[in-house]
């Protein structure tokens, strides 16, 4: 199997931890760099640290009063209720002269904040998956006009929190601890990064693997598809049931300690689909030995490469329910795509056919 990792400058790997430590340029574990241009205090920084030198400064993440929220986050606060506020927030570390990651949020009275947008400011995803607040109300919107009375959706902790404050449906995942992409470098400070992420959100979040019934969520959707999708109808239980899903969520999953799937996101240049783009990234697959691609925008609205890497990767429910150039989009027995917009695909769980 050829090297993942031989990729343009500004790419970012996730997957095969064993491979990572034979690489100088990757952060061993779950979370993998593939440019050294990715060092903290560079364009793209996360620190690469040699086994012994000391752990990072702690993060911290706390409002950015002396900066405005964008009219998306504003229009959004208002969908939270009464008292419900707008806040800008940053993810700062010691030493570092500029934010690890920029953010917006909903406030409510009882102290709880949504996170609406989260904009990484490197290569890598720091903590979470980026979130785009005008995602996040085309989404709601979405589900407020046509969501089906008593429905169930299956979705991340985070994003189950977020939906349940505003849209009357059964989240299974709300109580669960969100699990934090911290990269193996700062293990040693994980715990104490939890902490004051709880605090701050006032969400259960976790520096440890997915457990409980998350756990099997994400073994659901990395499965064959068919048995995923089967696994998925027994989680959300009776009656009207979704699973919602977002193209970076199979990177998120890699990152927060399944070192799987094996991914490579990178830049390809422009801002425009086409053909001739496409092309050069089934070009670029092929050399790189990836076994599917799927193409988006970043928060910068340049278009960005997904590859996921090994081929057995793509029989998965996850791979299935992307817009992976190998997928059956809306084909997948037991599921049927019934809304998408921007990175999220929502999915009807049909009901298991009874024997006989």
């Amino acid at each position: 199997m050829s090297n993942p990792t031989a990729t343009a400058p500004g790419a970012a790997v996730i997957g095969a931890p064993a491979r990572a430590r034979r690489h100088p340029f990757l952060i061993a574990g779950a979370i993998l760099a593939a440019s050294g241009a990715l060092a903290l205090g560079m364009p793209g920084g996360l620190p690469v640290l040699a086994e012994d030198q000391p752990a990072p400064a702690p993060l911290v993440l706390a409002p950015d009063p002396g900066k405005a929220v964008s009219e998306a986050t504003a229009s959004l606060a208002a969908r939270f209720g009464e008292g419900a506020e707008a806040v800008a927030l940053q993810l700062t570390a010691e030493g570092e002269p500029r934010p690890l990651a920029l953010g917006e949020a909903v406030r409510l009275p009882d102290g709880t904040t949504h996170l609406v947008r989260w904009a990484s400011q490197g290569a890598l995803p720091i903590l979470r998956r980026d979130i785009r607040p005008e995602e996040e109300a085309a989404l709601i919107d979405a589900l407020d006009r046509h969501l089906p009375a008593g429905s169930t959706i299956l979705a991340f902790p985070d994003v189950s929190r977020r939906l349940a404050a505003v849209i009357p449906a059964r989240f299974p995942l709300a109580e669960a601890a969100e699990p934090l992409a911290i990269p193996a470098d700062w293990a040693g400070r994980a715990e104490a990064i939890a902490a004051q992420q709880a605090e701050l959100l006032g969400q259960p979040v976790s520096s440890r693997a997915p457990a409980g019934a998350l756990t099997a969520f994400l073994e659901a959707l990395l499965a064959e598809d068919v048995h995923g999708a089967a696994r998925l109808r027994v989680l959300a239980g009776a009656g009207e049931a979704f699973v919602l899903i977002h193209l970076e969520d199979a990177f998120q999953i890699g990152q927060i300690g399944a070192h799987r799937p094996e991914m490579v996101r990178m830049p390809v240049g422009g801002e425009t689909f086409s053909h001739d783009l496409a092309r050069g990234v089934r070009r670029t697959a092929e050399a790189g030995g990836h076994a599917a691609w799927a193409l988006d925008r970043g928060p910068d609205g340049a278009v960005r490469a997904h590859f996921l890497h090994d081929r057995a990767e793509t029989a998965t429910l996850l791979a299935q329910l992307l817009p992976f150039n190998t997928s059956r989009l809306g084909e997948v027995p037991g599921t049927r795509l019934v809304w998408q917009s921007g990175g999220y695909w929502l999915y009807r769980i049909e009901q298991v056919a009874k024997a006989g």
